[in-house]
């Protein structure tokens, strides 16, 4: 992991990079159709084989900086961060947080972020972080904004889930500001 002065840690979770070993626990987590569609825009179960060509051609094309989300005390991967579409020009990026549904509404997601912010912001500078959350997912809605995060844009009826169209919402965070106020 490259030397940074931002933790990636406190005394519940830490950040770490993604091993090839963890692709089977993704593999997992992509295979569980409660939650596929949280985080990730296939809706079918791929064969693991069929996943690893996906998910490395994700990682060479799509994800640009990936740490997996890690319980300090049983070492039981509970999730993981990532940001995507990122411009080092323009100073942005977007930033998606998956977490296992048993790691879900105890704070970890929104500790996660803010560790994996002030990591983005240190590392390259980003001004801007986005974050894409569907309608239906409100819980995530609520955790962006309790976390400073601003809508930015709604694409109406954007995606089709469980029978209709939802509206795809923009959020967005300037660092700097988010940083100045932890």
């Amino acid at each position: 992991m490259l030397e940074s002065p931002i933790a990636l840690q406190n005394e519940h979770i830490r950040l770490r990079p993604l091993l090839k070993s963890d692709y089977e626990t993704i593999f997992e987590w992509h295979s569980d159709l409660r939650s596929l569609h949280l985080w990730w825009d296939d809706r079918e179960i791929l064969p693991y084989e069929a996943f690893v060509e996906d998910f490395q051609r994700r990682l060479r094309r799509h994800i640009d900086t990936l740490f997996l989300i890690e319980n300090k005390e049983t070492k039981a991967l509970i999730g993981m961060v990532y940001s995507y579409n990122t411009s080092l020009i323009d100073k942005y990026t977007y930033l998606c947080i998956y977490l296992i549904p048993e790691a879900t509404q105890q704070g970890i997601g929104a500790v996660a972020g803010q560790m994996f912010g002030n990591y983005l912001y240190a590392q390259y500078g980003f001004r801007k972080v986005y974050a894409e959350v569907m309608a239906f997912n409100s819980p995530s809605l609520k955790i962006c904004q309790r976390n400073g995060f601003t809508e930015e844009a709604r694409l109406k009826e954007h995606r089709w889930f469980n029978g209709k169209y939802w509206d795809q919402i923009i959020l967005s965070i300037q660092l700097e500001e988010a940083i100045k106020n932890i």
